[in-house]
């Protein structure tokens, strides 16, 4: 019984010391209507390219509120060990029914923190079992991004008070949508939706999320048919993981390596989401090429999506 309890105690001891060696993660996202802020794009701003189906071009307009509904945020990575192990962590938990974090006030440069799932080698950190970090080094790669829908509130040029909107009478996916319900006035509240719709490349989006993949590719890609695609093979995902159309994959996502925190140490890690949204509206004539009447045109600008990027730091 001696031998077995000081066997025990030993164990006790050396689990202790084990978890003991590592500190806190702190996580943290935070999010922007700005533009990036990167010192290779700073104060260049999106280029405005216009559409040559919907009429003549009228004007531009930034949203004044612009809310993100997310599904799911996850980050991919492979430790730095040898034996290049897979981890992720989930920011966001999918269908999470959490209105905190599941909505991304873009507009009011919102800042939330979050709690991660972690898959992967790791321990927790937290006397409550909450948090945790990897036990090797960790470099992430991939960023996924489901973004359920966007709501924004729109001030239309003044010429549209009393013009009911052909545009927003009808469905749009599951949505059914009425002029008089979204627009009082000149003041149009809308989802995204009936802003892409009229987009041939983004239509299909109704029945899915729009979903991106930040990181290891040297383009900004919108996938919009097909059956799937595999995850990169380097990230030793097993089974590997598809990309099921339609997705957006995005090299706005530089990979970092999260160092495991030593004991005492919190380290805070802070996830940028930026969607740059200024003049992100588009108005048209619409087929009768007249402005301000009832066939115009109203969409997000084309490659909406190269206007969304992640930023990741530590501290």
């Amino acid at each position: 019984m001696r031998k077995i309890a000081i066997i025990s105690l030993i164990f006790l001891l050396f689990a202790g010391c084990k978890k003991d060696k590592y500190g806190n993660l702190v996580h943290k996202i935070k999010y922007t209507s700005a533009k990036e802020s990167k010192a290779k794009n700073k104060g260049k701003g999106i280029a405005e390219i216009y559409y040559t189906q919907f009429g003549d071009y009228i004007t531009s307009v930034t949203p004044g509120s612009f809310i993100g509904n997310f599904d799911m945020v996850r980050i991919y990575g492979t430790t730095t060990s040898s034996d290049n192990h897979p981890v992720f962590m989930t920011l966001i938990q999918p269908n999470s029914t959490d209105g905190n974090i599941r909505y991304a006030d873009f507009s009011g440069n919102a800042e939330i923190t979050v709690t991660p799932t972690l898959c992967g080698p790791f321990v927790n950190c937290n006397d409550d079992g909450t948090g945790g970090c990897f036990k090797d080094d960790a470099t992430f790669k991939l960023l996924q991004v489901c973004l359920h829908n966007i709501s924004q509130v729109i001030n239309l040029p003044v010429q549209y008070n009393g013009v009911n909107l052909s545009q927003f009478n009808g469905q749009y996916g599951q949505g059914q949508y009425s002029s008089d319900s979204v627009k009082p006035g000149n003041i149009l509240t809308v989802d995204m939706y009936p802003l892409i719709g009229k987009i041939s490349d983004t239509s299909q989006f109704y029945g899915h999320p729009l979903t991106f993949y930040f990181g290891m590719t040297n383009n900004t890609t919108l996938y919009s048919s097909g059956p799937s695609m595999q995850f990169p093979t380097s990230l030793n995902e097993t089974p590997n993981l598809d990309m099921p159309y339609p997705f957006v994959w995005s090299n706005k996502f530089t990979e970092w390596t999260l160092m495991s925190p030593t004991k005492k140490e919190t380290i805070t890690i802070t996830s940028t989401i930026g969607f740059d949204n200024e003049n992100l509206i588009q108005i048209y004539a619409g087929a009768d090429n007249v402005p301000y009447t009832s066939d115009d045109i109203i969409v997000y600008a084309p490659n909406f999506w190269d206007r969304i990027y992640i930023n990741v730091t530590t501290e």
